[in-house]
């Protein structure tokens, strides 16, 4: 395995465990841990091997910064015993995963892409965006066209181990390899190019002696020349920052945020009321690229949402904040 594709395992998944083990404990209300282990290039049957019975894929789109499916395996009998967790039981299995049960594990693998993938664009750089999730439930995956389900192999397959009394189990990140070199490239991971040997040096040639001229007295010294004016500093070069002012950042509104229960989550329905953390004459957050920069207040505006600035940071601390 090349030093790239190694370092793609270790940056992939320590990402995704970390996200993982954040939404497993948030969602379930215990410690979960979760640690990426060394990963491996595999194909269709490595990644059935892997399995020991029962399987449920997860599978997502990316849609911006690069493309391709993301793909996650996880033992069908550990994944109800995780939505049962987060439904508030004590983790009893279930035979199948059908309903609330499937739509809470969407959820879920949602929320973890979310972390997961804010993390990878702060290392890229841009924003690396990813639809919503698909789940599929395969009874074996041995005699399943995996081809049809998951595409085209080889995977990079970068297994997650989660801790927890209440579920022990490991997942797979499954990473085809065209959307793993697309994220080498965005992480600055691709390989270098060998440097070309150099050259030696041909070997000076040996100057002729010429015959020693005879000594003459030596001039008399002049006036000392007047010292030269220390150079000047090199102008910095600017045309590089007039590139950046035409980069698109996604600006949001944030009026307050709240967290609940995922079985509360699933119960709403139209005309269900959230409670935000936020006072009703308190001023809304201007966000650029996930970092505050500015608050003010909600408007209308020929008939549509708008927001009135009444504080905002400096432009270097905005710059500084992007960074």
């Amino acid at each position: 395995m090349d030093a790239a594709t190694n370092q793609l395992h270790q940056k992939a998944g320590s990402c995704f465990a970390e996200a993982m083990g954040s939404v497993f404990s948030m969602l379930t209300g215990r410690d979960f841990a979760v640690s990426a282990q060394p990963g491996q290039a595999t194909d269709h049957a490595g990644v059935a091997g892997a399995q020991s019975g029962p399987t449920v894929f997860v599978k997502a789109q990316y849609t911006k910064g690069v493309t391709g499916t993301l793909l996650f395996a996880l033992p069908l009998k550990e994944g109800t015993i995780l939505v049962d967790l987060m439904l508030g039981g004590d983790g009893a299995p279930s035979a199948e995963l059908a309903g609330d049960s499937r739509d809470a594990l969407a959820e879920t693998f949602n929320q973890i892409l979310g972390s997961a993938n804010q993390s990878l664009s702060d290392l890229a750089g841009e924003t690396l965006s990813i639809s919503n999730v698909e789940i599929f439930s395969v009874a074996d995956p041995a005699s399943e066209d995996l081809e049809a389900l998951l595409g085209p192999a080889p995977f990079q397959q970068v297994p997650l181990a989660t801790a927890q009394e209440a579920l022990s189990a490991t997942l797979h990140l499954l990473i085809p390899e065209v959307l793993a070199e697309q994220l080498k490239r965005k992480l600055g991971l691709s390989e270098p190019a060998a440097a070309a040997p150099a050259t030696p040096a041909p070997a000076p040639a040996t100057p002729a002696v010429a015959p020693a001229a005879p000594a003459s007295a030596a001039p008399a010294a002049g006036p000392a020349a007047p010292p030269r004016p220390p150079a000047a500093a090199p102008s910095v070069d600017t045309s590089n920052l007039d590139l950046l002012l035409d980069i698109e950042l996604p600006v949001m509104v944030r009026m307050g945020q709240t967290e609940m229960p995922l079985g509360e989550l699933l119960k709403l329905t139209p005309g269900s009321i959230l409670e935000l953390n936020r006072p009703a004459d308190a001023p809304v957050e201007l966000l650029v690229n996930g970092k505050r920069i500015a608050q003010g207040e909600v408007v209308v505006v020929d008939g549509n949402f708008a927001f009135r600035i009444t504080e905002i940071d400096s432009a270097e601390n905005r710059i500084r904040s992007l960074g």
